[in-house]
């Protein structure tokens, strides 16, 4: 996208004089105002040059100023909104190939305007190259990498115009063989300098089934380290339903639910370690303890809740906030702050929906704060549900994020989003072929941007499914080399980026890269 502007008009009207008589008579003549004038911020361009958005700024003028397009029009998809009074931006994701001419004019209450002419030349469809990388790739397969998601886009999410792939690996990481009971679920990945630290709880092979809290280390979700026990079930029979958050200090604060087999009656429990390590004081695997269960002052129904499923623990600025979910008041879930943990003082009703909360993301994008919560929703249509907040106090109606893909994910139970900074990569969920949610593995789906793939006849390809966040799979006749032409659009599955011809090999991986344009 290239865009010219040209300063065209500028302080149109005159100046008013009033004269006064007197005793003595005399002239006296009242200062002009302050010229109107405005400017305009321009945004670099890439490979990615979508949405495009550009803010406009008035400066002098009298208030109230009034924006209009006065000639020409803006692109498809394109709107002029009002930030302020002295200030409007042109945003959206055109969509049309073309060149689009249009004015916009600034009116302030004295009659002066400013105006200013803009050229923008859209052409969605850049050009990109693949280029050759190693990588293991099975026979007849294509991997693409590079694809994914960008920052985090509220637009994309506000229109739940979300391009989800399904990790190719069914499960993305399933349970230790070292014992029947292979059960593990409610995955928490956590943001490191070198990649994430996931946790986990469930029975990662152990024997008796008891759910306890588990992690290990990934630097791109495709190998994994050791997987070590954290929480141990102690005075306990269940741990599990892990959320944590770390400090700039590198301490960790974990918030879980405990209870005992076959009873619902679960608390949520409270551990902070110094460094990722000694917890609760002790060496890992710390013990659970009783003395380990939260207070929520100002709940009068604490003592006799049930908190099993539903409870995420989130740093706000210097704040702790608790959003949780009591089994008694299936319909709604609370939220609780806290100075200092693990002592909350009860707040209220942060969402009125039965679904079950398993995490909160605050994501700033361009000084605005966005809160995205991530619940399961427990029906026959097994999906994950998300709403998103802009004050992290009430959430809308929650939207579907994704469903089910197959008999082996149909029991959803828990879901973790997988942030990479302000990138939202994809989401972690624990879940289950079978009723009795006694034999979950972990599975992954993708936000990445949506490829194409088209053969010289024009038929097109889709991909087989992601290979962890930045990558995707393609099956691809089996005669050695592919001619055709890739298509690239943004991870709302709908914004054209980019296309160009391809030959490439199965067997091999690609990087996508920009090919200028």
């Amino acid at each position: 996208m290239v865009i010219t502007r040209t300063l065209v008009s500028i302080f149109i009207g005159g100046m008013l004089a009033l004269i006064e008589s007197g005793c003595g008579g005399g002239t006296h003549t009242a200062p002009p105002p302050p010229a109107l004038s405005i400017s305009t911020t321009s945004l670099a361009d890439g490979m990615v040059t979508f949405p495009y958005s550009q803010t406009i700024l008035a400066t002098g003028g009298v208030a109230p100023l009034v924006w209009i397009v006065s000639s020409g029009s803006l692109p498809h998809n394109v709107t002029l909104t009002s930030s302020s009074v002295s200030s409007v931006t042109i945003s959206g994701n055109p969509d049309t190939p073309q060149t689009a001419t249009f004015t916009i004019q600034v009116k302030d209450s004295k009659n002066q305007s400013a105006a200013q002419a803009y050229t923008i030349n859209i052409s969605p469809t850049g050009s990109v190259q693949l280029q050759a990388v190693p990588g293991q790739v099975p026979a007849g397969v294509v991997e693409i990498q590079g694809v994914a998601a960008g920052p985090f886009n509220p637009n994309y999410w506000q229109g739940n115009t979300l391009n989800w792939v399904p990790d190719v690996r069914m499960p993305m990481l399933a349970a230790q063989t070292t014992s029947p009971y292979q059960n593990i679920y409610a995955p928490w990945p956590l943001e490191q300098p070198n990649g994430w630290r996931l946790f986990y709880g469930g029975w990662d092979g152990l024997n008796p089934p008891y759910d306890e809290i588990y992690s290990t280390t990934t630097s791109d979700f495709l190998t994994f380290g050791a997987r070590d026990i954290i929480i141990e079930h102690g005075e306990f029979q269940n741990v599990n339903n892990v959320n944590v958050q770390q400090l700039p200090d590198g301490s960790l604060r974990m918030i879980c639910t405990a209870g005992q087999l076959g009873n619902l009656d679960t608390f949520p429990v409270y551990f902070s370690s110094p460094d990722g390590t000694t917890w609760n004081g002790t060496p890992e695997p710390y013990p659970a303890k009783q003395t380990d269960i939260i207070s929520i002052q100002g709940y009068g129904g604490f003592s006799t809740g049930i908190f099993n499923g539903a409870n995420v623990l989130l740093r706000d600025n210097e704040t702790w906030v608790l959003y949780f979910k009591d089994w008694n008041h299936l319909d709604t879930t609370y939220r609780a702050t806290a100075d200092t943990l693990p002592n909350f003082q009860f707040q209220g009703v942060a969402l009125k929906d039965d679904d079950f909360v398993n995490d909160v993301k605050k994501i700033t994008i361009d000084g605005q704060s966005w809160y995205l919560m991530g619940l399961v929703l427990i029906d026959p249509k097994q999906s994950i549900v998300y709403s998103l907040s802009t004050d992290g106090v009430t959430f809308p109606s929650p939207q579907t994020l994704f469903r089910n893909i197959s008999s082996q994910d149909f029991y959803i139970v828990a879901v973790g989003f997988v942030m990479k900074a302000n990138q939202l990569l994809g989401a972690l969920y624990g879940a289950s072929g079978v009723p009795t949610l006694d034999q979950n593995q972990i599975f992954a789906r993708w936000l990445q941007k949506k490829i194409v793939i088209i053969d010289t006849s024009g038929i097109q390809y889709s991909p087989q499914g992601s290979y962890g966040p930045d990558r995707q799979r393609f099956e691809l006749p089996p005669s050695g080399s592919f001619q055709g032409t890739i298509l690239v659009y943004a991870e709302d599955g709908l914004t054209p980026l980019a296309s160009s011809p391809i030959d490439v090999r199965g067997g091999k991986a690609y990087q996508l890269v920009s090919g200028g344009g």
